[in-house]
């Protein structure tokens, strides 16, 4: 037998510890990868290490522990990280959750926005320089969980944080356009290195969130609970992008793609606006770099 197909290469997936981020983590482990674990509960993360580590016999498995509601607490895990891991292949910006009713987090954010989104950006920049030096030797990649739900609204960059007309499927649908956004600018920005990024849409899957999004989300679960796909195959485009040798390497250009083809975007997801996002979320999350 030969070498597993990820053996010493080094992945980093948020929101690991269910649903399609624990499917790509175990899968990534199995292949032969080092893999770390970015989760908020300590307990329901140790328990995935454990999970991963006795089904797949890797024990290069580890667990950071982040809020992602809380900048602050990303950042000083990104820190962390850094030093156990000085080059990364591939990093899964994968966490994320609807919001039933309109917070606002300690840091003065809302919630859904800082924890779907200017989390995953904030580790993104932090993580670059050790994926642009990995990038020196080989294909680094970021791959970022999108949805559907994009196509619900364009950005209101004069209310970002939806302080009015809140609704948890447009607050949720207009952070999965962010991250689709960010995957193309941050292709743009790194269109002289090995790097790709990409996002994708993992279909309508039976993962906890419907659960936690409020009443209209429970009422979605429920009508939609016949016709939704299992984690296993949500999770397959995304272990695609961030495994498969014949996914796509330099053409994926920041594209988003479902069941493992390129998809169409809404078409207010424009290159303007992901530039001006990027521009945005760094003022944002400036303090905590």
């Amino acid at each position: 037998m030969g070498h597993p197909a990820l053996e010493g290469r080094n992945y980093v997936v948020t929101g690991a510890n269910s649903g399609i981020g624990f499917i790509a983590a175990q899968r990534f482990a199995e292949l032969g990868a080092n893999v770390a674990l970015l989760c908020r509960s300590e307990q329901r993360g140790r328990e995935a290490v454990a999970d991963i580590i006795a089904a797949t016999g890797n024990e290069n498995v580890s667990l950071y522990l982040a809020d992602f509601a809380s900048l602050a607490s990303v950042s000083a895990m990104a820190d962390c990280l850094l030093q156990d891991m000085l080059e990364i292949d591939v990093l899964c910006n994968n966490a994320g959750g609807a919001n039933g009713v309109r917070s606002v987090t300690a840091e003065g954010f809302e919630t859904t926005l800082v924890s779907n989104h200017l989390s995953g950006f904030l580790l993104t920049k932090k993580l670059l320089p050790a994926i642009l030096k990995l990038a020196e030797k080989r294909l680094a990649r970021v791959v970022f969980t999108s949805s559907y739900g994009h196509f619900n609204s364009a950005l209101d960059f004069d209310d970002i944080g939806l302080s009015e007309g809140y609704s948890t499927l447009k607050a949720y649908g207009r952070s999965k356009l962010m991250n689709l956004l960010t995957a193309m600018e941050l292709q743009s920005r790194l269109a002289d290195s090995n790097v790709v990024t990409s996002s994708f849409h993992p279909g309508t899957v039976r993962t906890p969130i419907w659960k936690k999004g409020g009443l209209l989300a429970r009422i979605l679960g429920l009508l939609l609970y016949p016709t939704m796909i299992s984690q296993e195959k949500g999770a397959d485009t995304f272990i695609w992008l961030a495994s498969s040798e014949d996914s796509p390497s330099k053409n994926a250009d920041g594209h988003y793609f479902f069941k493992r083809k390129r998809a169409e975007v809404a078409k207010f997801a424009t290159a303007e606006d992901a530039e001006r996002l990027w521009q945005l979320s760094e003022e944002l999350v400036a303090p905590y770099c």
